[in-house]
């Protein structure tokens, strides 16, 4: 059974005997997509620019400062923290409109403020609080990206 993988070109910047430092750039894959120039999630990664991400794994390849690499991640682990990520917020988003609505249901309001509120810091507070559980929990050798291979 062949494993998916996701790979990323990375730039070595430290060896240190079997334990490497790799810097890749995150980036959106909307440059090398042909209706670039006419997509909105394009404009957005635009405008949000590219992100350093720097890991550290071990590696028998015979590697050297300023080598570059190409790195992969399982392709399942990377759809789980991407649903993780992004799925999750979204039901505690819906969860917290509903409960906002039924709120505002009880208190005889006429608008949807407590609603959109409620929404909003239920999307936000889950979002921080996966994040930080991702920082305190999931280490480099938990999520295992590997060096496949050099340049």
């Amino acid at each position: 059974m062949e494993i998916d993988v996701i790979e990323e070109i990375a730039v070595v910047q430290s060896v240190d005997h079997s334990w490497v430092s790799v810097e890749t750039t995150q980036s959106s894959s909307c440059q090398s997509c042909k209706e670039a120039s006419s997509c909105s999630t394009s404009t957005l990664s635009k405008f949000f620019g590219s992100k350093k991400i720097q890991l550290k794994m071990q590696s028998t390849l015979p590697l050297k400062e300023g080598d570059e690499v190409v790195i992969g991640i399982s392709e399942k682990v990377f759809l789980g923290l991407t649903g993780l990520i992004y799925f999750v917020p979204l039901c505690a988003l819906f969860l917290f409109a509903i409960v906002g609505q039924y709120l505002t249901e009880q208190f005889n309001l006429n608008n949807e403020l407590l609603t959109i509120v409620l929404a909003l810091i239920g999307f936000a507070g889950c979002y921080q609080f996966i994040k930080k559980l991702i920082e305190s929990f999931f280490e480099v050798q938990k999520i295992n990206p590997v060096i496949l291979k050099k340049i």
